[in-house]
């Protein structure tokens, strides 16, 4: 199931027994919770490539390269030029952790909307942070805005690592549960 499917809504379906409620086709389950980390993926890729294309462009005033430094960033320890650069690895750093959130969220322990919550604040965070540090280089009150998207990623991360901690493991032998939490037998 691509992200385009995972947009979609589910039909009501007369099987359902309530006007109204939708019903989960059957497979369509884990479908579904595959789909919450779809979008991070994607993002995670883009925002690595991105992270990528950055440090080719200011590569090329690094180390006395082929360009000068634009004025805007100043020399090598302005605030401006540490924000630029930070920006750059942040786009390559939250790209990953992105790409492990994505994981995370198929095996997470949370329900559905703690998931979606989870996914939203990184995909939110990874997107605008760096832009918010590139922003914030050119113009510096933009700095004061870094912390709403950090803050994004933050709870993120506190969701995902609650939802690690909270999981039944596959097989536990005292307990004699199996599958994934809230499923039969667990």
């Amino acid at each position: 199931m691509n992200a385009k499917n995972c947009q979609e809504p589910l039909r009501p379906s007369s099987e359902a027994g309530l006007v109204g409620v939708a019903a989960v086709p059957s497979g369509m389950e884990s479908a579904m919770e595959n789909c919450v980390g779809a979008r991070n993926r994607q993002i995670g890729w883009v925002c690595a490539a991105l992270g990528a294309f950055t440090g080719l462009i200011m590569g090329l005033w690094s180390f006395d390269g082929p360009v000068t430094v634009p004025g805007w960033l100043g020399e090598y320890g302005a605030t401006s030029r540490r924000l630029a650069r930070l920006g750059h690895i942040a786009f390559f750093g939250l790209g990953i952790l992105n790409l492990l959130l994505a994981r995370e969220l198929t095996l997470s322990a949370l329900g559905q909307r703690g998931k979606r919550v989870a996914s939203v604040a990184m995909n939110f965070g990874n997107i605008f942070l760096p832009l918010t540090l590139f922003g914030a280089a050119a113009y510096a009150p933009l700095k004061y805005l870094m912390s709403v998207p950090a803050s994004a990623v933050f709870m993120a991360l506190v969701l995902a690592a609650y939802g690690a901690s909270t999981r039944i493991p596959p097989t536990d032998p005292a307990t004699n549960r199996s599958g994934k939490f809230g499923e039969a037998g667990t």
